[in-house]
């Protein structure tokens, strides 16, 4: 008698499915990292990962990281600090 070999269906486990969903190295926690856009382009918002972990909602005009906010396109920040330019990206992935 042949013993049917059975097939048990591949269940991803908990470990597996968070290593596909996860960007190893998306974000460098230390810094300043833009999470999001949006708003309409004229009126648009940006939320801000600060390095202490806090998250912040700015705009056009406001104060962000000892600089000020000059612009915010449909993926990035950029803002001025100290006579430099400065642009924050979203993250690849």
């Amino acid at each position: 008698e042949i013993a049917a070999k059975s097939t048990a269906p591949r269940i991803p486990t908990t470990a597996n499915v968070a290593k596909q969903a996860t960007f190893v190295n998306a974000i460098n926690l230390g810094k300043i990292n833009l999470i999001g856009v949006y708003g309409t382009q004229s009126k648009r918002y940006a939320l801000v990962r600060q390095p202490n972990g806090r998250y912040r909602k700015v705009r056009v005009g406001d104060s962000l990281d000892g600089g000020k906010v000059q612009a915010i396109t449909a993926s990035e920040v950029r803002y001025q600090k100290g006579g430099r330019m400065l642009a924050l990206a979203m993250p690849a992935g």
